[in-house]
């Protein structure tokens, strides 16, 4: 276990790769023969994501089957490329979903017939890897109805009944920073938070994150999840014959993948969405993914805590990760999509059946109702 511990982010670890376009020109072209016609730089929190367009003059015999809409580059932190394990798990369960009807990017091998190497960026060790790009609009980017958060829940609860088949050491043995398991070693990162209010509400909710949910964690349903089921990794896209009703199409980004508790899966699934949307929009989320899995009701008790300690989490290590790397944009994201407020609103909520926003079994019961 001491091994693992070593594995998660320390304060002051600076671990995203410092790499410019010209290296990643490099990198495509020794690892993959791929000529760079495009380059475009993604979002990423830790890693670095390029989508990379190949230039169709240039013919590359080590790629036989070529990706249409292009590649994606990815270059891993520096931590997360210690675990080899897990970084093969990523590969098995992109590969394993896809076998399965789910929409998501597919590894591709390089010149040595891996799905990944380990390289020199920089000053330290990065795993690198190309996965195909899959097109297709991002959640935060569509219409929001009621319809869509509606399908959230479904295609959630869905993904962690397809991994029930799933196995793999590298995930069950995995420990990492964002897992929420981990939200008591949130303490050690606490001190970004300069306000002395928020900083009241981000230790009461560790403290009841330790007592409420720690206990408890033997008795919750385990599963393989995905661990981040947020607005920038789920792609939808137009029902046919439709131009405005949006569907899920497919998923992103297996940085997160872990053997934990089932509902934690649902529970970030609902942070982001009321990120997005407001309080209502996790009720909702809930009725698509009751309506494929049954929620206990000792687990749906432990939904209040569960999505206060994520907003916490991405609070803090956004703030933490902002303070490391200033012109990394998206780690504010949730700051940004009011995760304060939200959080607030949540931890003042009084338990009234009649005036809670946290009430989501009720917002669930009357959207299926209604439907």
């Amino acid at each position: 276990m001491a091994e693992q511990k070593s594995l998660i982010l320390e304060p002051g670890k600076v671990i995203r790769p410092i790499i410019d376009h010209d290296g990643v020109r490099l990198l495509a072209e020794r690892l993959y023969g791929i000529s760079v016609l495009e380059l475009e730089e993604l979002n990423g929190y830790d890693d670095k994501n390029y989508k990379i367009i190949e230039d169709p003059n240039v013919k590359n015999p080590l790629i036989t089957n070529h990706s249409p809409h292009g590649y994606v580059l990815k270059i891993m932190n520096s931590v997360d490329s210690q675990n080899l394990d897990v970084v093969e798990a990523q590969n098995e369960i992109m590969n394993f979903l896809g076998t399965r009807s789910v929409c998501c990017p597919k590894p591709v091998r390089n010149v040595f017939g891996h799905l990944y190497s380990s390289e020199r960026v920089g000053d330290s060790q990065h795993v690198v890897r190309l996965l195909e790009y899959v097109p297709g609009v991002l959640l935060k980017d569509a219409p929001h109805s009621d319809q869509l958060w509606y399908q959230l829940g479904e295609f959630a609860a869905n993904l962690v009944n397809k991994l029930e088949h799933f196995n793999h050491s590298g995930v069950v043995s995995r420990q990492h920073i964002w897992m929420l398991s981990n939200v008591p070693q949130l303490e050690k990162f606490k001190y970004v938070i300069k306000d002395s209010e928020r900083l009241d509400l981000v230790e009461e909710v560790i403290e009841e994150f330790k007592y409420a949910v720690i206990p408890q964690m033997e008795e919750l349903e385990k599963g393989v999840i995905h661990g981040d089921i947020n607005e920038m990794n789920v792609l939808v896209g137009l029902k046919e014959g439709s131009k405005s009703d949006y569907r899920v199409t497919g998923i992103l980004d297996f940085g997160d993948i872990q053997h934990s508790c089932v509902v934690f899966e649902l529970a970030v699934a609902m942070t982001y969405a009321m990120l997005v949307s407001g309080e209502r929009a996790g009720g909702v989320v809930l009725a698509g993914w009751s309506v494929t899995r049954r929620l206990p009701d000792h687990e749906y008790r432990l939904l209040k805590t569960l999505i206060s300690a994520r907003l916490v989490q991405s609070l803090i290590l956004g703030a933490y990760t902002r303070e490391q790397d200033p012109d990394n944009k998206y780690v504010s994201s949730t700051e940004k999509a009011n995760g304060w407020e939200l959080l607030k609103k949540i931890r003042k909520s009084k338990p009234d059946p009649d005036n809670d926003c946290t009430n989501w079994k009720a917002i669930a019961n009357d959207f299926l109702t209604r439907s």
